[in-house]
């Protein structure tokens, strides 16, 4: 495979765990500073906090893109290294918010 594309993709994943972790950052935030009502008392709202949460973490996910694409330019093998370290990290902090902050 040309290095271009193996650049590209190694970037894309790492969009993909950096949107993993700014998720996680943002729910543990969220429930740290901005509990949620209970739902009993609230029937309807015109906002969702999931979405907005969702749309931000793809947002910042989209700016890891470029760090990935600049370090897989430098060394697609350091890439590589991080992108297993990055990729673990994110599986481990949803497992855990999930456990700890549904």
């Amino acid at each position: 495979m040309p290095t271009a594309p193996r650049r590209l993709l190694v970037a894309l994943a790492f969009g993909f765990a950096g949107a993993a972790l700014a998720y996680v950052a943002l729910r543990l935030i969220e429930s740290v500073w901005f509990p949620e009502p209970d739902p009993a008392i609230v029937i309807w709202s015109d906002r969702s906090r999931f979405v907005w949460r969702a749309l931000l973490a793809a947002y910042a996910g989209g700016a890891a893109i470029f760090g990935g694409h600049a370090l897989a330019t430098r060394s697609i093998e350091a890439a590589a290294v991080w992108l297993g370290r990055v990729s673990v990290a994110a599986a481990l902090a949803l497992a855990l918010q999930g456990a700890l902050v549904p």
